[in-house]
C-alpha cells in the first residue's frame, strides 16, 4: 500500500473517531466518500471543503468565497515576494516600482477581504 493511501486512511480513521459521518455522496474531483465535519462537507482525500450545488445558478455563489481565499492566498505570497525585494532594494527607481506594485496588491487585498466579509454576512 502507498504512504499517501495509508495517509488517506489514516485521516479517514481519525475524521470518523473525532465525529465525523462518512456520506453516500462522493468528492466530484477524486470519487472518494464525502464527510459531514462538524456540519461541513469536506473531502478527506483532498482535505477540503465540498459545497453542493442544486442548479447552477447557485455554482457562481459556492464557488466565490473559495475563489476569494485562493486570491487572498496568492496576494498575500506576492506581498511577502515584494516586502523582501524592497527591503535588499537600493536603487531609487526600483524602489518607486516595488513601492507601487505593493500599494497595489495591499489595495486588491482590502478590496477583497472587504467582499469576503459582505459575502459572509448576507
Amino acid at each position: 500500500m502507498m504512504s499517501s493511501d495509508a495517509d488517506y486512511i489514516r485521516r479517514m480513521s481519525d475524521a470518523l473517531r473525532s465525529g465525523a459521518k462518512m456520506l453516500s455522496e462522493i468528492c466530484p474531483v477524486c470519487n472518494s466518500p464525502l464527510f459531514e465535519v462538524k456540519g461541513e462537507l469536506r473531502c478527506i482525500r483532498c482535505d477540503k471543503p465540498v459545497v453542493r450545488v442544486h442548479e447552477e445558478s447557485e455554482t457562481l455563489a459556492a464557488s466565490t468565497p473559495i475563489i476569494l481565499s485562493r486570491l487572498e492566498n496568492a496576494l498575500s505570497a506576492k506581498i511577502d515576494v515584494m516586502t523582501a525585494l524592497l527591503q535588499r532594494s537600493g536603487e531609487p527607481e526600483e524602489i518607486r516600482l516595488l513601492s507601487e506594485t505593493l500599494s497595489s496588491l495591499i489595495k486588491l487585498f482590502r478590496e477583497s477581504r472587504k467582499l469576503s466579509e459582505e459575502l459572509r454576512k448576507s
